[in-house]
């Protein structure tokens, strides 16, 4: 691993123990980089603002599922990824609560369609049709609103449940989309 990359894991988990116990529109980088033992220059180097280190650690979770990885879209790889964020539960549920310009469930949403379309007009080897581009938004705040629920534990979905409905689900042009595209972590991360 880059001395880059573990310095933003080094912000990311201090980020992520911060968010146990203050409210993210509390958190000050000051603080941040002062349990991180280093001056705000730092963060700043890597990152515009907290709201895209949250962005980052959703991609760094991601990309543990799905980046550089055989495609795969499966009730199975749903799952795995609903794993890893539950892993982190608390901090999602921190950072959605947080419902700023910069939220995470605006950043997950924008990331849905656009790694969607990327996917579609891959595969599909021409522009997403104003249908296309309604059916996966509505797929994506669908399958976000879900997650949310589960997240909060406002539902008694599980996991299984959850990954299973999701794959269901999914449209199928998308569906045959996804399971023919690679996610290169060049691409998540840029």
């Amino acid at each position: 691993m880059t001395l880059k990359n573990q310095t933003k894991l080094l912000f990311a988990k201090k980020l992520e123990e911060m968010l146990k116990n203050i409210p993210m529109d509390k958190i000050r980088i000051v603080n941040l980089c002062k349990r991180c033992d280093t001056i705000p220059q730092t963060f700043y180097y890597h990152f515009h603002d907290k709201y895209e280190l949250v962005a980052w650690i959703f991609l760094y979770d991601f990309s543990l599922i799905y980046g550089d990885k055989e495609p795969e879209y499966s009730i199975a790889s749903i799952k795995r990824n609903l794993i890893q964020m539950e892993k982190r539960k608390t901090f999602y549920q921190r950072t959605y609560t947080d419902h700023s310009q910069n939220s995470i469930n605006q950043y997950i949403q924008k990331f849905n369609i656009v790694s969607a379309k990327a996917a579609v007009e891959d595969f599909y080897q021409t522009k997403l049709t104003s249908e296309q581009e309604y059916a996966i938004k509505y797929h994506s705040y669908g399958s976000m609103g879900l997650f949310n629920e589960w997240l909060n534990n406002l539902s008694s979905i599980t996991i299984e449940e959850l990954a299973t409905f999701q794959y269901q689900h999914t449209p199928e042009f998308l569906k045959a989309a996804y399971q023919n595209y690679s996610f290169r972590n060049s691409k998540i991360f840029k």
